[in-house]
């Protein structure tokens, strides 16, 4: 394959039971910057879909998961800071 020929990825499915989502990120606190990463990648591809009750549930205690983790690591003032200064070059 060449480097300009891209392979076409697959729908991302969201699974209809708490057993398949669960599959996807188990509902435990997050506690690496790589399980960071996946939650939040899967909040943000839950967050275009209509979704299920069950599918709803699990991107409510996800997104606090999330949340949680941006918390204890102040992920969100170090983003702010950052806009900030590049605000500031302009």
């Amino acid at each position: 394959m060449s480097a300009t020929t891209r392979k076409p990825t697959a729908p991302f499915s969201v699974p209809a039971t708490i057993s398949g989502l669960w599959a996807l990120h188990p509902l435990t606190p997050i506690k690496s910057a790589k399980d960071y990463t996946t939650a939040s990648t899967l909040c943000t591809q839950l967050a275009v879909r209509r979704l299920n009750a069950v599918q709803k549930e699990y991107f409510r205690e996800l997104t606090e998961l999330v949340e949680a983790y941006e918390d204890a690591h102040r992920l969100l003032d170090k983003t702010e800071r950052e806009l900030q200064s590049l605000a500031a070059k302009g």
